[in-house]
């Protein structure tokens, strides 16, 4: 299968190693620089990683042409709703997740069983540190924004704070944390490398692929996919 990759910077990069070690076919490889246009890509699916204020438009230009996508990228979610509706239109298929770790999904499942026991005790106040390299463009970042609605949503929490930190070439790490007058209870995933994006980014590529052999059209996240691979 041919992948386009629009973004190839970092994530790109180790999406693209993992995709052809799997014995898949890059078509593009598309950087900041480059010229292209969505009929040009000649690819079965598009990996999107760019800048939260590209991302968007690059989606809706490759579900104009009828190619599935997977967004890399975050911080574009104010624009999902434009997107819904081409996929509505044009039966489309997209994938989007604020992180594509196993690790990380599995971080949301446990926070969400810790919300809801924590709930009871108001002597705890829930916060989340995360960290990530300079280079990064939004803040907080998308996993921390989703995994701060998962704990409001099963907690019923108003508000979480999120503390935000950019320095050197973190990778990334998410740490949620709920503080007392007495003690600190945390639990945290750190990201040693970015080969658990990578792999599960190829995971969710595949499985949109397959979901397009079956005619199925929509908008699709981890949540989606984990729970059919269960």
């Amino acid at each position: 299968m041919r992948l386009a990759i629009i973004g190839y910077g970092r994530l790109g990069k180790a999406v693209g190693e993992v995709w052809e070690k799997a014995g898949g076919e890059i078509s593009a490889k598309i950087t900041s620089s480059d010229e292209w246009t969505a009929e040009g890509l000649d690819c079965d699916l598009v990996f999107e990683s760019t800048t939260p204020e590209s991302a968007a438009g690059n989606v809706l230009d490759c579900l104009n042409v009828g190619l599935p996508v997977v967004v890399g990228s975050t911080g574009w979610h104010s624009r999902i709703g434009e997107i819904e509706d081409l996929v509505e239109e044009k039966q489309g298929l997209v994938f989007h997740a604020t992180n594509f770790s196993i690790g990380v999904h599995l971080l949301n499942n446990f926070s969400e069983l810790m919300s809801k026991a924590m709930s009871s005790f108001e002597e705890y106040t829930p916060a989340i540190e995360e960290s990530h390299h300079i280079h990064k463009l939004d803040k907080p970042s998308g996993t921390a924004i989703t995994l701060a609605n998962k704990v409001k949503s099963a907690g019923d929490y108003s508000e979480i704070i999120v503390d935000s930190i950019r320095e050197g070439e973190t990778i990334g790490t998410h740490e949620l944390v709920w503080d007392s007058s007495i003690d600190r209870i945390s639990i945290k995933h750190e990201a040693k490398n970015r080969s658990g994006f990578a792999m599960g980014a190829v995971k969710a590529s595949n499985w949109l692929l397959e979901q397009k052999s079956k005619g199925v059209s929509g908008i699709f996240t981890m949540d989606d996919m984990i729970k059919e691979i269960k």
